[in-house]
């Protein structure tokens, strides 16, 4: 007896879309050189606040004094800004590396607290009648057209597995739930498979003219907004 293959879905969080231990971590082999600028840019600055201090404006200033000036003005401004620019940049290339870090720490932690801490499996069956699926749909209608029940009714179809006699083996079709064998009567019946179908009543079967039943039941199927279709190629 063919018991029906399952798939298991394990719901878990995700890990890291980067290498967090790697992709923009500072690289102190990279910023050593920057470090060294900014000692080397630190020696000009220094010298022109020197040339500020000794050529400080006074009364007797001469010219090549205020030259000495603006020069040391100048290289204090020009060396300062230039220590700014590199201190900024890798401070704000240490801080995004670890605030990236902190945001996926408390995304993972929120997805753990979401989860209660538990790993969540779901399992499913590869042969649970689906009203969006086509496939299983056809297989119903197959089981239906082989197996011709006296009569059908929702307890029949829940009653175990959808078997399919062939000779000497049973093979499984499918299982449907209550809501499921619902849907596939009241599907059957809207296509003309199933006459006398009401309220309390099952119907009985009408199995006449097998292609005209099977679009039928195709045509019915296909008004399911939910059905899944593949999309259309265009060459």
């Amino acid at each position: 007896m063919y018991s029906g293959r399952t798939t298991t879905t394990v719901q878990s969080p995700a890990g890291a879309p980067i290498d967090l231990n790697s992709a923009g971590k500072p690289d102190w082999r990279e910023l050593g050189p920057l470090f060294g600028l900014i000692l080397i840019a630190v020696i000009p600055t220094a010298a022109g606040g020197a040339m500020v201090v000794a050529n400080a404006p006074r009364a007797d200033m001469t010219g090549w004094q205020a030259l000495w000036l603006a020069l040391g003005t100048t290289l204090a401004f020009v060396g300062g800004s230039f220590v700014w620019t590199l201190r900024g940049a890798i401070l704000r290339g240490i801080k995004s590396y670890y605030q990236r870090v902190e945001d996926w720490h408390y995304a993972t932690l929120d997805k753990f607290e979401q989860g209660d801490g538990m790993v969540t499996a779901q399992q499913v069956s590869e042969w649970r009648y689906n009203p969006a699926d086509m496939r299983m749909i056809g297989a119903a209608f197959f089981w239906l057209l082989v197996s011709q029940p006296k009569s059908l009714s929702i307890e029949y179809l829940t009653r175990g597995p959808l078997m399919l006699n062939v000779g000497v083996r049973s093979i499984k079709m499918m299982d449907m739930s209550q809501d499921d064998a619902a849907d596939f009567l009241n599907l059957c019946a809207a296509a003309g498979l199933i006459a006398g179908r009401g309220p309390r009543k099952a119907g009985s079967i009408v199995l006449q003219d097998t292609p005209t039943l099977a679009r039928r039941l195709a045509t019915e199927a296909a008004k399911n907004p939910q059905l899944v279709t593949m999309p259309e190629v265009v060459e």
